[in-house]
């Protein structure tokens, strides 16, 4: 897994390169359909499996955050708005091996930079052992604070 962390005037930036042992479609099924997503980020749904449509995130207690999907194409890519930010997955076959490139952008103004980069971390890792193992990552086998300290140090947010 290559992580790589940046900055510019307005945007903390967080681009992750892993590869999976599976193939594009079966990766993308995972990113890209409310069957998928659900296993390996089960608070997240699709209105619709097409751009223009939304992402569901389920806060509980009956209460909602909707991302608006700004990319879907089949197989390929799939990008969204998220809260104050923007998140793309890109897929790219490579024999018995898919690259799997995840970005996201989020502006300064955005209070928890280093937490959401670390979720995002987490769930990438999540999505390769899933797709490679049938089952995702345990929330408990993940040190979420050293990551974020981590994060936020590399980034100078903190």
């Amino acid at each position: 897994m290559n992580v790589n962390y940046r900055t510019d005037e307005t945007h903390a930036h967080q681009t992750i390169d892993v590869s999976i042992h599976s193939h594009k479609s079966h990766v993308f099924k995972l990113l890209g359909t409310t069957e998928g997503i659900k296993q390996w980020f089960p608070e997240l749904s699709f209105e619709e499996e097409r751009a223009g449509s939304q992402l569901i995130f389920d806060l509980g207690n009956n209460e909602y955050e909707y991302a608006k999907i700004t990319d879907y194409h089949p197989n390929d890519h799939i990008g969204y708005d998220w809260d104050q930010g923007h998140v793309d997955f890109s897929l790219e076959e490579n024999g018995d091996t898919v690259t799997l490139t995840f970005k996201e952008s989020l502006p300064f103004t955005f209070e928890t930079i280093a937490n959401d980069f670390t979720g995002w971390y987490f769930q990438i890792q999540s999505v390769k052992k899933l797709a490679e193992t049938g089952q995702p990552l345990s929330k408990d086998a993940f040190d979420f604070k050293s990551k974020t300290d981590e994060i936020g140090q590399t980034l100078n947010l903190n």
